[in-house]
């Protein structure tokens, strides 16, 4: 018997994304401790969060919530938001980061790190009018000069061919 139902909802939602990072871990070298692949870390986070999903779900079988834990309101329209912005963010940063898809993304353009953050944010973001505007970009050109010229990882900053 369910006792609450926001830790219930909540474990299985950490759970999945765990079984999800594990998953997708599988698709790269693991390496070892001593040598660790690009699979190791996103196998470690995915064993964690599923860890993490199974203890939030023994508590929610386990000890009565005030009310029974009832999700009072879903926000579905801030969640649909912030998955739009994500998928535009994936998107924009080229076919070439979404191996799985095969071929079927070859033809859409290549935008940006610096348009995708900055979609993403303003997604976010929504009805901030041009002050949100100006903010979205300049965090958007922030994190990427972050992200590209100090970690030195090879993704297009701006629109152009392919991922580079």
């Amino acid at each position: 018997m369910i006792k609450n139902l926001q830790d219930f909802l909540a474990g299985l939602l950490f759970l999945a994304f765990g079984v999800g990072f594990g998953w997708a871990a599988t698709r790269h070298p693991l390496g070892s401790a001593a040598d660790m692949g690009p699979g190791f870390f996103p196998l470690l986070m995915g064993l964690l969060l599923g860890l993490l999903g199974v203890l939030i779900l023994f508590k929610a079988l386990t000890f009565e919530a005030v009310g029974g834990g009832r999700v009072p309101h879903w926000g579905l329209g801030p969640m649909l938001r912030v998955l739009g912005g994500l998928v535009w963010l994936a998107l924009c940063t080229g076919p070439s980061q979404w191996p799985w898809f095969g071929s079927a993304l070859q033809g859409f353009p290549t935008l940006g790190l610096v348009l995708g953050v900055a979609g993403l944010l303003l997604a976010v973001a929504v009805g901030g009018g041009a002050r949100a505007a100006w903010w979205s970009f300049s965090l958007a050109l922030l994190v990427s000069v972050v992200w590209v010229g100090l970690l030195g990882l090879h993704v297009p900053l701006w629109p152009g061919p392919g991922a580079g």
